[in-house]
């Protein structure tokens, strides 16, 4: 009689949707392609004055951001989409949900070309993304860091519906903390669909 060993079953990969569309934005996953668009966004001081430390990346500082995202998707599920138009395909940014600072948990992250400023993206991005985190992944609930000074971001997200939590130190950044439950959150009629992945 032979002895017979179980092993439990590793966990099945994590569900990845192939992306998200509204009315003006497909929110899609990242692919090394997106390289030089990227690049495009974060050379950009302005953009970037408000993110990280404040100053444009190199093209290797955007590929190791870039491998990180698509590696983030790969392992969890979810992460930053690639924000693009749907009227010309242009790469405009990003907008997502992921794993932050274990103190904060989840939280939405976007990113706009200076371009595409003023036209109601980041809301439309942000907006789908909460859904998404709330509907399809289950989440309790969904934060949103700012550095003190990013006015404008802080602006979306209160117009998302966010609550103010805290001022407090997260990356050793001094941040704005906000936050929304999904027992607060209300679907809106905006234009939203999950496009799944093959």
């Amino acid at each position: 009689m032979t002895a017979t060993t179980y092993t439990e079953a590793p966990p099945p990969p994590p569900l990845v949707a192939a992306g998200v569309e509204t009315a003006r934005l497909r929110l899609r996953l990242f692919t090394p392609e997106d390289l030089d668009g990227l690049c495009a966004i974060t050379s950009d001081p302005v953009v970037m004055r408000y993110i990280g430390h404040g100053r444009p990346f190199s093209r290797e500082e955007t590929w190791d951001n870039l491998e990180r995202i698509i590696n983030a998707f790969r392992r969890r599920g979810h992460g930053r989409w690639a924000l693009e138009r749907r009227d010309t395909g242009a790469l405009v940014g990003y907008c997502g949900i992921s794993a932050g600072n274990p103190a904060v948990g989840v939280e939405l992250a976007y990113m706009l070309a200076r371009a595409e400023w003023g036209k109601g993206f980041a809301l439309e991005a942000g907006r789908a993304s909460l859904r998404y985190g709330f509907e399809e992944l289950g989440l309790d609930s969904i934060a949103g860091l700012t550095l003190h000074g990013n006015r404008r971001s802080q602006a979306v997200l209160k117009r998302l519906g966010m609550k103010y939590v805290r001022d407090a130190r997260y990356y050793d950044f001094a941040c704005v903390h906000y936050a929304i439950t999904r027992a607060d959150w209300r679907r809106d009629e905006s234009p939203y669909r999950v496009i799944q992945g093959q």
